[in-house]
């Protein structure tokens, strides 16, 4: 599975794509918003998106508002963050995204995450 993690930290993007090698993924990198979005547009396969909230640029969550306005592409979408309030988890699913993963987490949490998405996908 093609993987792009969308994070701002350098540490946080090799960290995410160690994990996902040893899980045998084949992880791909953007430091914004921006550049993830054009990404996904411009016929990239991609099948799985890890993205951070708080980014320059262009943030996870102004990400998801311009998919959602666009629907410019159906990639399955995985907030990784630190925001943990209610009110933004809610408003990060309303605009798109398939579910929410809180910094800092396991590999063997994320793996369960990408399996729950593989079996939905079949």
């Amino acid at each position: 599975m093609k993987v792009l993690i969308v994070d701002d930290s350098k540490p946080i993007l090799m960290m995410v794509s160690d994990i996902l090698k040893e899980l045998g993924h084949e992880p791909l990198t953007a430091e914004n918003g921006e550049i993830a979005f054009e990404m996904l547009t411009s016929g990239q396969q991609i099948d799985l998106v890890l993205l951070d909230w708080n980014m320059p640029v262009m943030t996870g969550i102004e990400f998801l508002e311009k998919n959602k306005a666009e629907s410019a592409f159906s990639t399955p979408v995985f907030m990784m963050t630190t925001e943990k309030s209610p009110e933004k988890i809610q408003r990060a699913l309303e605009n798109g995204a398939s579910d929410y993963i809180m910094k800092p987490f396991t590999p063997d949490i994320l793996q369960n995450k990408i399996e729950m998405l593989q079996e939905l996908l079949g």
